[in-house]
């Protein structure tokens, strides 16, 4: 049935209906008396004229309306007086339409918040504010209107109205004036309904349904509304609060007198009774006439003039109001003083019967038909009886029950009585039922009568209940038609018959009466509380202590045993006595598996309880005779032999301590009835406990717990003190002889079966009891024997037994002869389980170990020491199992009660020399990673973990390590953890963090002995460091060692100056050692670095080169980290320099000195901290430090050098060993250091030091300013020149030049290097050293050469105007050096790229000088020539070196624009190396190259491919381009440029350029040199994928071909999608290779990806270019050419169509392209098919589709064969006999595969 709709039956049926749904399966209710039926007829029905007569229809009436409510808008002239803005607002409220009234009120919110700012600033001082406060005042003079038009909207249905209506209300209250007419109003202008109306509607409000309407209109109601008592305690809190508070308090309130709160406890018991009398005064409706159609069934008329925006029906408005009423009530009950200011007679008597009756009918579900105003469906339902039982409490308290009862009429009482008790056990909801308990414990004891009343309406068939319906009944009857009139008299009929058919009138068999509220009350107790257990059981004990004899007898069932398999017998007497169907109630909940929860099993135990002492105490005190206790008995023991079963069975689950606790104070109660009841009890408790020792249920744990319960209850000397303590000493022997019975079987399964039980309830037992359980001597005695003699079995059996036994027994009252006794059990069991196998002894060991054993157990059995010794032994070799070493390392962390003190001792010298060894062999190892280096021989780091975890655990256990053993094994274990691991791999493991503890554990010792050890262990450890760092052949890098001791770890200091590093003149010996070069590793150097000697003497490496480089590295380690220590150390500078010096000749030359084992990336940190660390010391100079830097080292007396550890004495020092040794690697040490020297400084070196002098004329001439006189040194060293013999070329000669060269400015500076005729001067000089070595062969050697090579590059621009035969000579010395010098050739390096800087300076030049250009012309073939085979060398496979590299650029930039005549086929192949160059800019200028030469090698197939009859010339891609295309790079990850190293960013770069290298080879070529490409490319020995494997998955693979911006500064065009050209490149050249790469794609999401992108910005432009090359197709070419012929082009569809047109008939072939061509194949139709045969017109098609598909062919290649085909086919010749073709294309071999 729809909700708010009215049922069409009967209020009979109703009842009927109701009272079935209250039986259930209770017993059958008394049948009232019958009714007297009304006259029928012989059918037992009325007639329709019968009907008719009976049911006249009478014309009643309409009800006048009430007048209605004038607006105040209108009456008082307030319309004219407010602002028109607001009137119109006001008039809104008044509207029909909801959503009009809500924008309403929102508009006046506005004007009342405007208000309360104009009122915040007028408090502020705002002057502007006292003359404009207009809107204030129209506020207050609309209250009225509000006022007015509030009562509709506090109670209207829409829920939004309502709490904008309450928000409006609360802050029209924050606003003092308005506050204070409304304070006026009330006291002085309303009129007594007005004011009953407005705070009955308000408060109402403040209770409504909706939680959140409900805030806002308490929150109003509170601040405006207060009663006497409260504003008493407003007054109290002003008094303790501060004065914000008060401030906040001080609003003016109404106070409610005992007047107006009677007139608001009426209105709201109105509102009770007839909400809709409330509606409908509060909306009056218009005088209408009445409406033509009735009204909907199921809702009441609603007033015609009223239509509201809601469907709210008349139950809900009912409800909703209800809700609110009550809710008022429960204020005025609960916080008033009402009653204290009235009478209570008065008060209390005007509360009518009818008001109270509704209350109760309202809430009850059977019984809510009774009313004929109330829906039981209604959705409210809940809020009222909430509402309604919150009140009874202050009821029941403000009024004693003598005044109640004598007040309450005798009606009420007997109304009441009946619906209290009947609605209480029926109601399910759990809110409700909370709520409803304590009312309802009032109202029994108040009413203890109610169970005799509902007894005795029982009897009468609660006919009174409906004496009041009868009227409404008769109503209803009256308003149906004829037919209705019979139907429903049928209906009433059958249902009165209905409700007493098989209803026995006779009373019970014993003489009670039957309650319907009784046998509800079972059900109440079957249902299990009807689902509310923790609220409802404890209430049972309190109602079944008021139930009359009457109802619940207090004799006792007769002897019939409830057992639990009884079922007939249970049924019979559940159906004979009261008691016993009580019991049966209690037990149905437990059957039917309600009390599955603790908490509720709890609950209904401690109710059974109760229950069940209070039947037998009634019972017995009501007839103390034998028969009766005999009963009692009976009752008693099978109610405990039914509970001790279902709680062994787990079926009730309750704790054991509470079920202990609450069965123990049951027996209590009953033993203080009688003790023979107490037995009877007892035993039907102790005698299952005793017999379940054979069997396997849940009695082990509950009966010793229940057992110290009894004992700890009732003493010993009372009767019940007595038979516990008999029966507690029978379980304990019990137990003691069932489990030494099953020890002694010889059967190890049986007793690992059978023990397990006697020995849990042992354990449980002495767990329970505690050690007072072994103050039995016969007990004792019994267990210390059973325990010593099966210690093993018991172990085996169960380990906790083992322990509680170990605990209990040594606590006994005699302590002594308990732990000697457990000491003696402990050593056998030790003994016992060591002598077991390995496996069977850790498995009994594990749980041993690990558990908390008394203190006083020590381990004194041989066997077990063996065994742990032999334990450790195998942890250490790495042999034991996983559970070995979990096993030691338990023991060792509590070693004493399982090993002796000399095992232990053992035990540690064994973990020490573990520690030791390892240290040892790994220590060289130390910080390498184990993931990048193999270490065949060497332990691995975890190795040592579960070793020094034995020793962390020995450690924790508080054993001391001391002596020898304790220094070594505190240095070993400081090694392992801060100095062997790597860092970053084994930071989180398990063995380096224990490593760490047991440091931090030993330095936080105190003690003399403690600090000796730790100064030992300190000592090693900087011993065992140093070996470290200067061990040449160790593998841990010496930076390593550095970081382990920066900062210094806990509890050591270490210096490495002082305690690691080598002393200042120990560095100093290795510097000057002869192990170490004192020139450059390799002579190629000088190209860089033109300071350099083009001569090396590098020795082979030394011990001392590979230690003295370890050491500065460590030594630059510390101080990059500490640099104030540097500062104070400046001596350390110069081995600092040194070290860099040697690492930069490292990073630029691989094949130079191999004095570092490390790799380039440290090379570079290394350098990085060289240049960091310098800049750092040399750039804070003190002022005048250069002055008298120069001064001392100019003074002619020679004094010694400052020692004083500045920067000025080590600048003098460093200087002085200079020009003492004029090495390369001093001299670069001073050009560190004296850069800013003076010329007149270097002057005085020449002689002694050259190198020197050299490196400081290069410092000052790139750094410094040109200085005043290094112009005339300059020019004194060019005239020096010409005075050298050409004997002495070689010595003074070369020093000269090489001076000259290093005072040579920059070329593009404007300084003048030489004058014309001084350089002449110099040419000459040179021409004639040259000129003597042609007489000589010991003149001009190579290192001349190359001096002079270079000072040519200076003197060739001032030379270029001056004519003479100089330029002959370089020009010889060039193409000699070129001659001589190679790129394979270290040595020979230096010479070569100061030729090719020469070469390319001349060309240079002779760009704008015509006379030198004609000459250079004649010479520069040869020179290309030369250069030009230098570059064909192959060198990739030589270690890198850096001046190789500037030799290959210098060159490639030499011969870059060389004319094509020097180019043949062969260039390309010879040239190729050039793309696996790691210089990017070899690869730029390389490309450019190798594409002229692939433009020629394209060339030359063309012309042979042309003039080839025979088919001998096959076009082939070089091999070595095809070795760099089948070069893999790789996985995916590797392809990532952005993240890769710079080789293999120059590796992808070259193969990138390879492919376009290949792209190249295509451009130009024939149809047939295109197909012998293609045909290479495809052999099967050397297939190519056009995309690599790998990076095609990457995600944007596009992106793979855009790698490095080089690839588009080489001047290749861009597509439009700003792409580099490789993928378009390969789109356009071979379009096959791709297709095939699609073909055999697999990834479906990848070759979706692909086509999307191609088709996106690829094809559309090659679709273009195809369809403009046929259309501007040249008049040479065969389409042009034909007659007959033409060509149609669709740019639209991407279509061609060709005609050929013969005797007026056309033949037509079109061939269209899709949208990602060239991806998918073209489409060619046969449109019109003239004159030739099917299979000769397939086969031409054939060959178009293969020309495009097969062999990159273009539109043009293919229409072009389709003309050829056509016209020689109509010139009769023959075609080939296999393709039908008269044109090929390809060679014939292929065409016959084909």
């Amino acid at each position: 049935m729809a909700k708010g709709q009215k049922s069409s039956a009967t209020s009979g049926t109703r009842k009927k209906n109701a009272r079935k749904a209250t039986q259930g399966s209770v017993a059958p209710q008394p049948s009232p008396p019958p009714k007297q039926s009304r006259p029928k007829g012989a059918n037992h029905k009325l007639s329709k004229r019968e009907a008719r007569e009976q049911h006249k229809k009478v014309y009643i009436p309409p009800i006048k309306p009430a007048p209605p409510v004038l607006d105040p808008l209108d009456t008082t002239g307030l319309a004219h007086l407010l602002p028109p803005e607001l009137v119109v607002v006001l008039r809104a409220l008044g509207k029909k339409d909801a959503v009009t009234r809500g924008k309403a009120i929102e508009e006046l919110g506005k004007w009342v918040e405007d208000a309360i700012k104009e009122q915040a600033a007028r408090d502020s001082g705002h002057d502007r504010y006292e003359e404009e406060s207009g809107k204030t005042d129209m506020i207050v003079k609309m209250l009225p209107v509000w006022l007015h038009r509030s009562l509709v909207l506090f109670t209207h249905p829409e829920r939004r109205l309502r709490h904008l209506a309450a928000s409006l209300h609360s802050t029209l209250l924050r606003l003092n004036e308005a506050r204070e007419a409304l304070l006026a109003w009330t006291s002085e202008i309303a009129s007594q309904s007005e004011l009953e109306t407005l705070l009955g509607t308000w408060a109402m409000l403040s209770y409504d349904v909706d939680r959140g309407v409900a805030m806002v209109g308490m929150r109003s109601w509170v601040d405006f509304v207060t009663t006497a008592r409260g504003q008493a305690a407003d007054k109290q809190d002003e008094q303790c609060t501060g004065p914000q508070t008060r401030r906040t308090r001080s609003q003016p309130k109404m106070t409610l007198n005992p007047r107006p709160l009677i007139s608001l406890f009426r209105f709201a018991q109105d509102t009770v009774l007839d909400p809709q009398g409330l509606h409908t005064a509060l909306n009056p409706a218009p005088v209408l006439p009445p409406a033509v159609s009735p009204p909907q069934q199921g809702h009441k008329s609603v007033p015609q003039g009223k239509s509201e925006s809601v469907a709210e029906n008349d139950s809900d408005r009912a409800g909703r109001l209800r809700v609110g009423a009550l809710g008022v009530i429960r204020w005025i009950l609960g916080t008033s003083d009402l009653p204290l200011f009235c009478s209570r007679r008065d008060f209390f008597s005007s509360c009518p019967v009818r008001f109270y009756v509704y209350c109760w009918f309202s809430i009850d579900a059977a019984y809510s038909d009774n009313w004929p105003e109330v829906d039981s469906a209604s959705a409210t339902d809940l809020a009222v009886l909430t509402a309604l039982l919150s009140s009874l409490p202050f009821w029941s308290t403000l009024h004693p029950a003598a005044v109640l009862l004598r007040k309450l009429p005798a009606t009420l009482i007997r109304i009441l009585s009946t619906v209290v008790l009947r609605s209480a056990w029926v109601e399910t909801d759990i809110g409700v039922r909370a709520t409803l308990g304590a009312p309802l414990m009032i109202f029994l004891r108040d009413y203890s009568q109610a169970w005799t009343i509902d007894m005795e309406n029982a009897s009468k068939g609660y006919d009174d209940l409906d004496a009041n319906d009868k009227d409404t009944e008769s109503d209803d009857s009256d308003s149906n038609s004829g037919a209705e009139s019979e139907t429903d008299s049928e209906s009433e009929g059958n249902g009165d018959d209905d409700d007493f058919t098989g209803v026995s009138t006779e009373s019970p068999p014993n003489g009670q009466l039957l309650s319907e509220a009784y046998t509800e009350f079972l059900q109440f107790l079957e249902l299990g509380c009807s689902g509310s257990p923790p609220e409802g059981y404890p209430l049972v004990v309190v109602v079944l202590a008021g139930i009359p004899k009457s109802i619940l007898p207090t004799t006792l069932p007769p002897v019939s045993p409830l057992g639990p398999g009884d079922k007939e017998e249970n049924e019979q007497a559940s159906n004979i006595h009261p008691i016993s169907q009580l019991l049966t109630s209690f037990w149905a909940p437990l059957d039917a598996g309600l009390l599955d929860r603790r908490t509720v099993a709890s609950s209904w135990l401690k109710a059974f309880s109760e229950c069940l002492v209070l039947i037998v105490r009634r019972g017995v005190h009501a007839e103390n005779t034998t028969h009766v206790k005999d009963d009692a008995k009976n009752l008693l023991a099978s109610q405990f032999s039914r509970l001790w079963t279902e709680l062994v069975t787990k079926r009730l689950r309750v704790e054991e301590t509470e079920v202990a606790a609450v069965i123990v104070r049951t027996a209590d109660r009953i033993g203080k009835i009688g003790d023979d009841l107490f037995d009877a009890s007892f035993d039907a408790l102790c005698q299952p406990i005793l017999d379940a020792l054979h069997t396997t249920d849940g009695t082990l744990d509950l009966a010793p717990v229940l057992f110290y319960h009894f004992t700890s209850t009732f003493a010993l000397g009372t009767h019940a003190g007595q038979k516990i303590r008999g029966a507690v000493e029978a379980y304990m022997r019990r137990v003691t002889e069932v489990l030494e019975t099953v020890l002694r079987s010889s059967d190890q399964v049986l007793i690992a079966n059978a023990a397990k039980d006697p020995l849990t309830a042992l354990v449980k037992l002495m767990d329970t009891f505690g050690p007072s359980l072994f103050d039995d001597q016969s007990f004792t005695s019994c267990t210390d024997a059973i325990f010593v003699a099966h210690s093993l079995s018991l172990v085996q059996v169960s380990t906790s037994g083992v322990l509680a036994y170990l605990g209990h027994r040594s606590k006994s009252s005699d302590q002594s002869q308990g732990q000697l006794q457990t000491q003696v059990f402990w050593t056998e069991l030790l003994g016992t389980v060591a002598s077991s196998p390995t496996k069977v002894a850790l498995s009994l060991l594990s749980p041993l170990v690990g558990a908390s054993l008394p203190i006083h157990l020590r381990g004194a059995s041989p066997t077990m020491d063996d065994l742990t010794a032999r334990l450790v032994s195998n942890v250490i070799a790495g042999v034991g199992l996983g559970n070995e070493e979990v096993a030691v390392a338990k023991i060792l962390s509590a070693p004493a009660p399982f090993i002796s003190f000399g095992c232990l001792a053992t035990i540690a010298s064994m973990l020490s020399n573990s520690v030791a060894t390892f240290v040892n062999a790994r220590l060289r190892f130390a910080g390498v990673s184990e993931s990048t280096t193999g270490l065949d021989g060497v332990p691995d780091l975890p190795e040592v973990g579960p070793t020094v975890g034995l020793v962390r655990e020995l450690a924790d256990s508080g054993y001391e390590f001391t002596g020898d053993l304790g220094a070594e094994l505190y240095t070993n274990v400081f090694l392992v953890g801060y100095a062997v691991p790597y860092q970053g791999e084994a930071s989180g493991d398990k063995w380096l963090e224990d490593a760490k503890a047991l440091w931090r554990l030993w330095i936080s010792q105190e003690g003399d002995r403690q600090r000796e050890m730790m100064d030992i262990a300190g000592s090693l450890v900087k011993e065992k460091l140093k070996s470290v760092l200067v061990d040449e052949k160790a593998e841990t890098r010496s930076e390593y060692i550095i970081q382990c001791i920066t900062p210094s770890p806990p509890g050591i200091r270490i210096d490495p100056l002082s305690d690691i590093l080598p002393s200042h003149e120990e560095f100093d010996t290795m510097l000057d050692s002869s192990s170490l070069p004192s020139s450059t590793t390799s002579p190629s150097l000088a190209l860089l670095d033109p300071t350099l000697p083009t001569s090396s003497d590098t020795p082979t490496p030394s011990v001392i080169s590979r230690k003295y480089a370890r050491t500065v590295s460590a030594l630059l380690a510390h101080l990059a980290a500490s640099r104030t220590v540097a500062r104070s150390n400046l001596w350390a500078l110069r081995h600092i320099l040194v070290l860099g010096f040697y690492a930069n000749e490292y990073l630029r030359v691989e094949d130079g000195l191999a004095m570092f084992d490390v790799t380039r990336d440290h090379l570079v940190d290394i350098l990085e901290k060289v240049k960091s660390l310098t800049t750092y010391l040399l750039g804070r100079v003190e002022d005048g430090m250069h002055a008298k830097v120069v001064n001392m080292l100019m003074s002619k007396d020679g004094v010694a050098a400052l020692e004083d550890g500045s920067l000025a004495s080590f600048v003098i020092s460093v200087t002085r060993r200079a020009k003492n040794t004029d090495s390369v690697r001093i001299r670069r040490c001073s050009a560190s250091c004296c850069s800013t020297c003076s010329v007149m400084l270097q002057r005085t070196m020449p002689i002694c030091a050259p190198q020197t002098t050299i490196t400081i004329l290069s410092a000052i001439t790139a750094h410094a300013p040109e200085p005043p006189k290094l112009d005339r040194y300059r020019n004194e060293l060019a005239a020096s020149l010409t005075g050298v013999h050409p004997g002495a070329a070689s010595t003074t000669g070369l020093i000269a030049l090489r001076l000259l060269a290093a005072t040579a400015p920059d070329p593009d500076s404007d300084v003048v290097f030489l004058p014309q005729q001084r350089a002449v001067n110099v040419m000459k000089a040179c021409q004639a050293w040259v000129a003597a070595d042609e007489d000589d062969e010991d003149g001009v050697d190579e290192d001349v050469e190359s001096a002079m090579t270079l000072v040519f590059f200076y003197l060739a621009p001032i030379l270029q105007n001056v004519p003479g035969s100089h330029w002959d000579f370089i020009w010889d010395v060039i193409e000699n050096n070129l001659e001589s010098c190679s790129l394979e050739d270290s040595a020979t390096l230096t010479t070569l790229g100061r030729t090719l800087r020469l070469v390319i300076a001349i060309d240079d030049l002779a760009l704008t000088n015509k006379p030198l250009r004609a000459k250079w012309d004649e010479r520069k073939t040869t020179v290309l020539g030369l250069t030009k085979d230098m570059i064909a060398v192959n060198t990739v496979a030589m270690p890198y070196s850096e001046p190789r590299t500037l030799c290959r650029q210098l060159a490639l930039s030499v011969i870059q624009d060389m004319p094509s005549e020097m180019m043949n086929e062969k260039t390309l192949p010879s040239m190729c190396h050039l793309l696996g160059d790691q210089s990017p800019e070899v690869q730029r200028i390389g490309y450019h190259l190798l594409h002229n030469a692939a433009r020629k090698r394209t060339e030359h197939y063309v012309i042979e491919a042309g003039v080839d009859t025979e088919d001998m010339v096959t076009s082939e891609i070089p091999p070595e381009l095809l070795a760099i295309l089948q070069h893999s790079l790789g996985s995916r990850e590797a392809l990532d440029l952005d993240e890769q190293p710079v080789p293999r960013n120059k590796e992808v770069s070259g193969y990138l350029l390879a492919w376009m290298i290949t792209f190249d080879l295509f451009i130009d070529a024939s149809m047939k040199v295109r197909s012998g490409y293609f045909n290479h490319m495809r052999s099967p020995r050397r297939y190519l994928s056009i995309f690599h494997p790998q990076c095609i998955r990457h995600p944007w693979f596009v992106q793979w071909w855009k790698t490095g911006i080089q690839i588009g500064c080489l001047g290749c065009r861009r597509n439009s999608s700003g792409d580099c050209p490789p993928y378009h490149r390969a789109l356009l050249t071979v379009p096959a290779l791709i297709r095939s790469w699609i073909s055999d794609c697999t990834d479906k999401q990848l070759l979706t990806r692909v086509i999307d992108y191609t088709s996106s910005y690829f094809s559309p432009g090659i679709i273009k270019a195809e369809l403009a090359q046929v259309r501007q197709s040249g008049a040479s070419s065969e389409l042009s050419s034909t007659e007959n012929l033409t060509v149609k082009v669709s740019p639209a569809s991407g279509e061609v169509t060709a005609s050929y047109t013969v005797d007026e008939q056309t033949l037509e072939l079109s061939i269209r392209m899709p949208s990602d061509w060239p991806l998918h194949r073209l489409e060619v139709r046969d449109t019109k098919m003239v004159g030739v045969s099917g299979d000769k017109w397939r086969a031409w098609i054939l060959g178009v589709q293969q020309v495009v598909w097969q062999q990159n062919g273009r539109i043009v290649d293919a229409l072009t064969l389709f003309t050829k085909n056509v016209t020689l086919h109509f010139s009769g010749q023959v075609e080939c006999a296999i393709c039908y073709s008269y044109a090929l294309v390809s060679p014939p071999w292929l065409v016959a595969v084909a």
